[in-house]
């Protein structure tokens, strides 16, 4: 009887969890996807129209490169957090599975 009150008191289905992670994942693929076309557009409209000369100070050119990769930068970042939230999701579901089993003996 105890046992079916404490599941009751459960919020999470299992099945969402590994949905939500499942998701994360697509999206952060996607995200990865989207970031890594859009630094291939940027590369072409800067090195394409066969017109481009580096800029003369060394500031301006340490700008103009990170400018270039902070969009790798950012597309790494959201693909990273989101495996992240998808093996976190992973490991509670773990952690949790593991308790319920550790109760039932």
């Amino acid at each position: 009887m105890q046992k079916e009150e404490e599941k009751d008191l459960i919020f999470h289905g299992e099945n969402a969890i590994l949905q939500i992670a499942r998701w994360s994942k697509i999206v952060s693929w996607a995200m990865v996807l989207i970031y890594l076309l859009r630094f291939i557009s940027d590369l072409i409209s800067v090195f394409g129209s066969g017109q481009f000369a580096w800029p003369p100070a060394v500031m301006d050119q340490i700008m103009f490169i990170a400018s270039l990769f902070s969009t790798l930068f950012f597309g790494a970042f959201y693909f990273l957090v989101l495996q992240g939230v998808a093996q976190g999701l992973y490991l509670g579901l773990d952690i949790f599975i593991g308790s319920e089993l550790v109760e039932e003996d």
